[in-house]
């Protein structure tokens, strides 16, 4: 049988794209001789991501706009010019940019990988729900198939968990050493997050969690990876709080995952997370870990044998779990091991390949033909 011609499509390919690296993780794991990969984003590429994405032996695409009509016109050409046989979509905008541009022989699919992408808004459901009604849906999590999911829905549905990439596989963690370049003493408790700055990532509940602990810890300092709309208010904040001087705001790093090594507890406290890319990065590396109870993050943390739970939006909470890793080196050592044993099991970027490219196989070639 002759290659699967597969083109990827996402509005854009920042380096601090989550659902990016995930569709980078998937071209280097790929085989590319049963995938003849494209992708293609509606924004420009970060250079090296296009870079990395062509190393792969991926073929890239930019469809430079980021309204419908004329992308998917750009992208009816290339499905034609290679002979697509699939195209699937990674965000609401891209899929509707797909449906649009799919020639009768080209398939449509639609990747979901977030919680909040849909459910916030009305018309975007209903958009949703009429446009993929018979197409085939791919859920990255149960939590994103439960809120996605619906009864009118006749097309075939897949659930395959992300696969992530070993940050033990690349640089080494980072030592206590590094903690000097930050400002940071090596003798310090360290909290880490990262995440993009925006709303439902809860920055403002860490923060509130951070100053219930500054008093009974003096030597804790938080460490903030990433950047988004609200950097600047919630640096703003963190100046108003106690303890707010040990709070570090590095920005975005493309080292984030060695920052990993400088900490002692990785803290997710986001309400309403499809996924948890960082939160298996922090599981492989080691990490003992908190998260919410809120989205995903159950399905990837087992509370107590794997990470610990708090309630979501309950600073209190948060407060108190950290705690109880602050006072207990040895829980911290345990969780941390089992966290990366259960994570390489779970979460390994070839099983994650392998699932993807069983979806994609077992799909009729033939828009025409019905779903099995």
């Amino acid at each position: 049988m002759k290659p699967l011609k597969v083109l990827m499509l996402h509005r854009d390919f920042p380096q601090t794209s989550g659902i990016a690296w995930v569709l980078m993780t998937f071209a280097r794991r790929c085989d590319h001789q049963r995938l003849n990969l494209h992708i293609a984003s509606l924004r420009p590429f970060d250079p090296a991501m296009a870079e990395a994405l062509a190393q792969t032996g991926t073929i890239v695409h930019e469809l430079g706009d980021t309204r419908y009509l004329k992308p998917a016109l750009a992208l009816r050409k290339i499905i034609k010019a290679k002979k697509i046989d699939m195209v699937v979509a990674t965000s609401l905008k891209a899929y509707l940019v797909a449906k649009i541009a799919a020639t009768p022989k080209c398939r449509v699919l639609y990747w979901i990988h977030g919680i909040a992408t849909l459910i916030e808004n009305r018309l975007k459901v209903a958009v949703y729900r009429w446009a993929a009604r018979r197409d085939t849906l791919i859920f990255i999590s149960e939590q994103v198939k439960k809120a996605h999911g619906y009864a009118g829905h006749n097309g075939r549905e897949a659930v395959v968990l992300n696969g992530v990439d070993d940050p033990l596989d690349s640089a080494p963690l980072y030592d206590l050493i590094q903690r000097d370049f930050l400002g940071i003493p090596r003798a310090a408790f360290v909290i880490g997050y990262t995440a993009e700055f925006i709303a439902w990532k809860q920055h403002r509940t860490l923060l509130a969690a951070f100053s219930k602990l500054s008093e009974d810890f003096p030597d804790m300092h938080l460490v903030l990876i990433g950047t988004g709309e609200l950097w600047k208010c919630t640096r703003a904040q963190a100046q108003e709080i106690s303890g707010g001087e040990r709070i570090h705001f590095l920005g975005s790093r493309p080292d984030a995952k060695q920052l990993l090594g400088l900490m002692d507890v990785y803290a997710h406290p986001s309400n309403g997370e499809g996924f948890g890319l960082a939160v298996v990065e922090a599981m492989l590396a080691r990490r003992a870990i908190v998260v919410t109870d809120a989205g995903a993050l159950p399905e990837i943390i087992d509370d107590g044998v794997t990470g610990l739970m708090c309630h979501v939006l309950d600073a209190a909470d948060l407060a108190r779990k950290i705690a109880t890793l602050a006072k207990n080196a040895e829980m911290r050592q345990r969780l941390g091991e089992q966290a990366r044993r259960v994570a390489l099991e779970r979460f390994g970027t070839e099983r994650f390949a392998k699932g993807i490219t069983a979806v994609l196989e077992s799909e009729p070639r033939d828009s025409g033909a019905k779903p099995e």
